[in-house]
């Protein structure tokens, strides 16, 4: 029984030590011309959670004030030095100021200057580099004191980036948020997937993406081989449509290349003309062109570009050996 007993007065010791270093404990140090606002300080801090160290509680008579006032810096984790006009000069002010830079230096407490109609250039040279907040508002002052001891944090809580990052990182494609921002609106707004379908202002499509005058410039740079750009107007290439169906369409662009390709090699009676190899496939002029662009392109397919075969991108493909190449690197 006797051991339990030290064992449970043992438990409960730890568990007030660890509750103590759990909360802060404070140092107030003041001159006396300033102890209307030292007893505020110290009760607002002393009511908010924070242990404090003010010589009106903490000495009483008789005690031996030297060995008081080092029990008050031993403990503390926050040093806080109230610093008036009057109290910057006093010598017992200063003298706990040089106690509390030493643990400061020695990584035992947070020093906090904390100023009262005292100018930042009057603070002495070594306090100058430590942030020394300054109480103009009492009440709000001394509430972000007390938050800033808990560490509450002043900035607010992390938002949700723009949607165009978060498709970005989601898509992981190896473009710019920016470089994607501008494609899928040409995606979303063709109707054929060809060179020049739609033709967009240049003021719009900056408009439509959200995009800053630099971030809008950098994207159209890195997108150079799929658009074209003059002074007003921007124009998509085929290419474009190829690269980034994927990311907004049911299709792959990609994967259609690569079972038309192998269409084309294998089975000899497949159609060659687009509007006829659409048809077998149930595919619309929008689907179909990014898949052949993506072999024209590659020159994997062999055709001649010749007017008025809209919607579609060409009249016709032909395979080749770069096919069947290409359907035996697959496979």
């Amino acid at each position: 029984m006797e051991g339990s007993g030290r064992f449970i007065r043992r438990g409960r010791e730890e568990d007030r030590e660890e509750r103590m270093t759990e909360i802060p404990h404070a140092f107030l140090c003041y001159g006396i011309e300033d102890m209307a606002l030292a007893e505020k300080l110290a009760l607002a801090m002393q009511s908010h959670g924070i242990e404090t160290w003010w010589d009106k509680w903490c000495i009483r008579p008789g005690d031996r004030l030297r060995q008081k006032v080092e029990e008050g810096l031993g403990n503390c984790t926050h040093f806080i030095a109230l610093l008036t006009p009057t109290s910057i000069n006093k010598p017992w002010v200063n003298q706990e100021m040089d106690a509390g830079f030493i643990r400061k230096l020695d990584d035992h407490c947070t020093f906090i200057p904390l100023r009262y109609r005292l100018p930042a250039n009057q603070l002495p040279l070594l306090l100058r580099g430590i942030f020394s907040p300054e109480v103009n508002d009492l009440e709000t002052d001394i509430e972000q004191l007390i938050h800033d001891i808990h560490g509450i944090t002043r900035k607010p809580p992390l938002g949700e980036p723009p949607t165009i990052v978060n498709e970005a990182t989601n898509l992981n494609t190896g473009s710019s948020a920016a470089a994607l921002a501008i494609a899928k609106i040409f995606v979303e707004r063709t109707s054929t997937a060809v060179y020049g379908d739609p033709q967009l202002p240049v003021v719009e499509l900056q408009e439509a993406t959200g995009l800053s005058e630099e971030d809008f410039e950098d994207a159209l740079d890195e997108l150079d081989d799929k658009v074209q750009v003059s002074s007003d107007c921007i124009w998509p290439k085929e290419e474009l449509f190829a690269s980034f169906d994927q990311c907004w369409k049911e299709w792959n662009p990609a994967e259609d290349a690569r079972h038309l390709a192998g269409d084309l090699v294998n089975d000899k009676a497949f159609p060659r003309v687009l509007s006829e190899i659409g048809e077998r496939y149930g595919w619309d002029a929008r689907r179909l062109n990014p898949a052949a662009a993506y072999l024209i392109n590659r020159e994997l397919v062999s055709t001649k570009r010749v007017m008025g075969t809209q919607p579609w991108l060409t009249l016709w493909i032909e395979d080749t050996a770069e096919t069947r190449r290409f359907v035996r690197r697959q496979s």
